[in-house]
């Protein structure tokens, strides 16, 4: 009888999102304004926020070109939406009211009521990367601000 292992999983653990930027400097000074903690590591060639679930770095594109090739320009959709999940709809409609005043922000509209039940809205930094700031029903957190999804 031939039995067969059961797969090894993988952990289901998305920890660190590094951006791969154009302008370091300028969208170092674009994060900043989030106001999350910073790395001990972070420098002028990279540089990492601790956030509640992943570590957001952000890294010199120049430096992947040679495995990946160079990323989409700024303006172009890059298939894929980085989210802020909030724990109400005041949360976000907070949020707005705080980043609409940010430098370099592109935010794409007012917060909204969403179909699934929420709320939210969307913006883009300096080089194109999309985002949204979202409340969902029925979602929670961790005891250390993790996100967990119904």
């Amino acid at each position: 009888m031939n039995r067969r292992e059961p797969p090894a999983r993988v952990p289901a653990r998305l920890s660190f999102v590094t951006l791969a930027v154009r302008d370091m400097p300028a969208m170092t000074r674009f994060y900043r304004q989030f106001g999350w903690p910073e790395a001990k590591v972070s420098d002028e060639s990279f540089v990492a926020f601790q956030t509640s679930g992943a570590v957001l770095g952000l890294y010199p594109a120049t430096n992947y070109e040679k495995e990946f090739g160079s990323p989409p320009g700024p303006g172009l959709f890059k298939g894929f939406v980085l989210a802020i999940n909030l724990e109400n709809a005041k949360r976000v409609d907070a949020a707005y009211q705080t980043m609409k005043r940010f430098d370099d922000i592109r935010i794409m509209g007012e917060p909204k009521d969403l179909s699934f039940g929420g709320r939210g809205f969307e913006f883009v930094d300096p080089e194109g990367n999309a985002w949204e700031v979202v409340w969902a029903e029925d979602t929670s957190f961790d005891e250390r601000g993790g996100l967990i999804f119904p």
